[in-house]
């Protein structure tokens, strides 16, 4: 089953309170909070208060957006800390700063090692760690986030996944079926060589990624990067998504 969902990061400028609302007018079932926009690191009586208003209005917590790093002496503790509080037993992190053909294999091998070593500390707290599938990182293209996935090898680390856009259609696809026994959930938007553009644009290459998904497995689809940070034009890519999900239409 896939449920559907937001990004909170896509109204980095709203109030928590505000970003439920959005999700509750639009029958919404999950919200990954992201640590730089809504939920700060280390606040972890704030992070307690927004898990409970998000359970009260019965939207599920798919994940915590942490902003950390590879390969930049961050400690991941105060995200792990702020994401126990709000209930999170998902964060996201990134796989260093630099793309994957400027990264040596001494880079690499340190970069493995150090990420070897947050999953060790997360799984101590029960939390999974989900790579962002992100440019500039190591999971720029289909191969590398592969490798680094299956060289680090720990329980608890996984990937998300998103349209590269460097990326053909036939890619992509390729690459969510490379990652598939990895994939936690899925950042959802639609973007062409203009720029965001509405979900039913890209409704055809969606139904495709959504096919590709293990039909035994329940997954999370969130929706971000809404075309002009529009409130109106994220209630149309909702109901985009939930028809593409067999959810039917709905009334905001």
């Amino acid at each position: 089953m896939i449920g559907f969902g937001l990004v909170s990061a896509t109204f980095k400028g709203l109030s928590v309170r505000k970003v439920l609302e959005i999700a509750h007018n639009a029958g919404l079932q999950a919200i990954e909070w992201s640590e730089n926009h809504h939920i700060p690191s280390g606040d972890v009586s704030f992070a307690a208060e927004v898990g409970n208003l998000t359970r009260d209005a019965g939207i599920a917590i798919a994940g915590y957006g942490s902003y950390f790093r590879l390969g930049q002496g961050m400690d991941l503790t105060a995200s792990l800390n702020t994401a126990r509080s709000l209930g999170a037993d998902q964060v996201r992190i990134w796989a260093g700063t630099k793309a994957s053909a400027d990264v040596s294999k001494e880079e690499r091998k340190a970069l493995e090692r150090e990420l070897s070593d947050v999953c060790l500390i997360a799984a101590d707290m029960g939390i999974v760690l989900n790579l962002e599938w992100h440019k500039n990182t190591l999971t720029d293209t289909n191969e590398s986030a592969l490798a680094l996935l299956q060289n680090v090898d720990c329980p608890n680390l996984r990937t998300l996944w998103q349209p590269t856009q460097a990326l053909t259609e036939e890619q992509r696809e390729a690459g969510l079926k490379m990652i598939l026994s990895y994939l936690s959930y899925l950042h959802v938007y639609h973007w062409d060589k203009t720029g965001r553009r509405p979900l039913e644009e890209g409704r055809t290459q969606w139904e495709r990624y959504f096919c590709v998904l293990n039909e035994n497995k329940d997954y999370y689809a969130l929706l971000e990067f809404v075309k002009d940070d529009s409130e109106d034009q994220f209630y149309k890519d909702s109901e985009v998504l939930k028809e593409m999900l067999g959810y039917g239409r709905f009334a905001h």
